[in-house]
């Protein structure tokens, strides 16, 4: 279920597992696809693939969010990526980086918030607020 890597500071987390408790690693956190966390995640980055359901908040440096999850919130010193129809309460990061379909609440950044396609955005906050549609 898991996988821990100190040299490289990488945490592995195989699908289909279930963390019960808050997990705290300094370094990268990976988690594969339908991974359930029911507690906080802290890390440098964090990186989750389809499909996982994140019940606590995640802290972290950087985050990519892979397509269908589901988070509560995200609060990220640097820059977030979140890929199409995820669902979650609120973002805040340096830069925020939203795909098609998703449905956010609340969404913070101090530089910009890029929207790629059409969201159900609730509140967006940031210097820089762009939003295109995509062709593909």
């Amino acid at each position: 279920m898991f996988k821990v890597d100190r040299s490289k500071g990488v945490l592995i987390i195989k699908k289909d597992g279930v963390v019960v408790r808050h997990l705290r690693f300094n370094g990268r956190v990976v988690a594969g696809m339908f991974t359930n966390f029911w507690g906080n995640i802290e890390a440098d980055e964090v990186y989750l693939a389809k499909g996982c359901i994140v019940s606590g908040d995640i802290i972290c440096r950087r985050a990519v969010i892979g397509a269908y999850t589901k988070f509560r919130s995200i609060i990220a010193e640097e820059d977030v990526f979140i890929q199409d129809k995820c669902v979650g309460y609120a973002v805040k990061a340096k830069n925020v980086r939203i795909s098609s379909g998703s449905v956010i609440g609340v969404v913070e950044a101090d530089e910009s918030i890029l929207v790629d396609g059409a969201s159900k955005l609730g509140k967006l906050n940031a210097r820089r607020i762009i939003a295109t549609e995509s062709k593909i």
